[in-house]
């Protein structure tokens, strides 16, 4: 995490800064908090689920979608939804600098942030850019398919045996309206996804604001997909960690609480839930009824 972000005086009047006032609210907003935000790096390629951009800049999930495909659309960032990783393109020469002397000691610690980054789409990219002015020793090599045993090509007869199972399949199974077993596995397969990367985005938050390190292992993170289970949302886990954070970081004795094992179990999750501000609108309908 960064202790502080360097913006360029000129951004709002550079050719990107005009192109970026003529996007709506959302993507001014957000152009700002990608670059200094606590989760951004100094080679601007860092894990940024949207949710977060959502929760931190006070954004709807919506708006944080909208205004974020807005800065992408005109080139100002880049974002990989599989991985929930952005890179926005110009902040390493915001950040380092916009060439480097050989015998600079900040080329090393820009080589080992490319390498230690995840298989990201744009990593070719990132290369490309700015390979020049950090001396960047390589092009990031793709692990996973370096990795992965090549299949070997399959033969003319090879091929018309696989064709004919493949039918052989199709037409057993014909029309009929009863799925296939792996159709209905697959079925229950996302919830059950959807709940594990939920639960990974929340406990990064919690290690985000506390900075703490607890691991991403089952032991914590069934206890955060219990309580989505239970009917909690992302945006209540959040609140409820930032809540928490803010009340208990700074008392030695309530700051060892900050741990998934209290702020999750389900008795002290409903009661944390419960001291969550509404906001006025909410109120104002509460009462109402």
């Amino acid at each position: 995490m960064r202790d502080y972000a360097k913006v360029p005086s000129q951004f709002w009047i550079s050719e990107k800064g005009r192109l970026i006032k003529k996007l709506g609210i959302e993507a001014r907003l957000i152009s700002i908090y990608l670059v200094t935000n606590s989760h951004a790096t100094m080679i601007g390629v860092y894990y940024l689920p949207v949710s977060f951009i959502a929760h931190e800049t006070g954004l709807s999930l919506e708006g944080a979608f909208e205004g974020l495909q807005s800065l992408i659309s005109i080139g100002f960032c880049s974002y990989d939804d599989v991985t929930e990783y952005v890179w926005i393109h110009d902040t390493a020469f915001d950040q380092v600098s916009f060439q480097l002397t050989p015998n600079d000691n900040r080329i090393k610690a820009v080589n080992e942030a490319y390498q230690d980054l995840p298989e990201l789409p744009f990593l070719q990219a990132f290369y490309e850019k700015y390979h020049h002015a950090f001396f960047l020793n390589e092009v990031r090599k793709n692990r996973y398919f370096d990795e992965a045993p090549l299949k070997p090509l399959l033969s003319q007869e090879q091929k018309q045996e696989q064709e004919q199972e493949q039918k052989k399949k199709k037409d057993m199974l014909g029309n009929s309206k009863i799925p296939s077993v792996d159709f209905l596995s697959s079925r229950k397969e996302p919830k059950k996804i959807s709940l594990k990367l939920q639960a990974i985005k929340i406990l990064n938050f919690l290690n985000e604001k506390t900075g703490r390190a607890y691991r991403l292992v089952s032991t914590n993170l069934k206890l955060i997909e219990a309580r989505l289970q239970s009917g909690a949302t992302e945006c209540d886990c959040f609140q409820v960690i930032a809540k928490k954070t803010r009340e208990w970081k700074g008392n030695a004795k309530m700051a060892e609480y900050l741990r998934p094992a209290t702020l999750f179990n389900a008795t002290k999750f409903e009661q944390y839930m419960g001291e969550l501000v509404l906001s006025p609108e909410e109120g104002e309908t509460h009462e109402a009824n």
